[in-house]
């Protein structure tokens, strides 16, 4: 018996603006999605990575042998080529494959003040070589979610003025989109869910063979002319303030440290 809802069997019709995604409602099965439910943590451990500063607040968990069995057994079939061979119908992508280094993607949990800020993902695969990023999923984990905590994710036009389509974590819900040079999007607004409480989502990334150019004035770019992480801005009503500039600098590089909060910004705190 599949795993997922009855769309799986339909034809879906991808939206085209801002750029290319997909919407999907009851994404798995009920059987299969309260297990899945049941099977995820209650709390953050040491196992998770900590992103703590003004651009992005969350927690991820990229760790195979960390993760619950029923989390596996949906990844490895979000994997799998007769998913995979889906998402190419859909999106007419031949050549894309899923990325089973979970580099970037896993379990993610935004906790009160959590936000992710308006940002493109790499192009150029970090760690597997001359591939790039083409698909992201993000299926949405929580029974309960009000739109007043905020936390949806936002898809952006190309040049970052407004704010096309919003799509709040309700259950059982995935958005699958594609990446690209005008991929903007972000969970930028302060989530406000209460004390205790997590956004939680699964992310997984597909892959193609490199076809972006070398370009050293592309935004985020290393001295190879590629983005190897993602790139952050403002949004056109965000105030300017020197110290989230200094910030939106390093990230595109590495990930921003306790030390680089120390020298740009001590007094900035989750509840700033």
């Amino acid at each position: 018996m599949s795993i997922y809802g009855n769309w799986i069997n339909k034809n879906i019709k991808v939206n085209t603006f801002p750029y290319n995604h997909v919407v999907i409602n009851n994404f798995l099965n009920d059987n299969y999605y309260n297990k899945l439910i049941l099977s995820l943590p209650d709390k953050v451990d040491d196992n998770f990575w900590y992103y703590c500063n003004p651009i992005e607040v969350k927690y991820v968990l990229d760790k195979k042998n960390k993760i619950s069995q029923e989390v596996n057994k949906l990844i490895n079939n979000l994997s799998s080529d007769t998913f995979v061979n889906k998402l190419k119908s859909i999106f007419d992508i031949n050549d894309i494959s899923a990325d089973d280094t979970l580099h970037g993607a896993g379990i993610h949990y935004h906790p009160r003040n959590g936000r992710l800020n308006m940002h493109l993902d790499y192009e150029k695969h970090p760690i597997l070589e001359n591939k790039q990023r083409r698909l992201n999923i993000i299926f949405y984990l929580n029974d309960e979610w009000k739109e007043e905590w905020n936390g949806a994710t936002e898809l952006w036009d190309a040049n970052m003025t407004k704010c096309i389509y919003k799509c709040y974590p309700e259950k059982n819900k995935a958005i699958i989109f594609e990446t690209s040079e005008m991929s903007w999007h972000g969970v930028p607004e302060i989530i406000k869910c209460p004390e205790g409480m997590y956004r939680k989502t699964l992310a997984l990334y597909y892959i193609s063979p490199l076809k972006s150019n070398p370009t050293k004035n592309k935004l985020g770019a290393d001295e190879d002319g590629f983005r190897k992480k993602a790139v952050f801005v403002k949004r056109p009503f965000d105030k300017y303030d020197e110290r989230m500039e200094k910030l939106y600098k390093i990230r595109p590089f590495r990930r921003i440290t306790s030390e680089d909060m120390t020298e740009i910004w001590p007094e900035w705190s989750i509840n700033t």
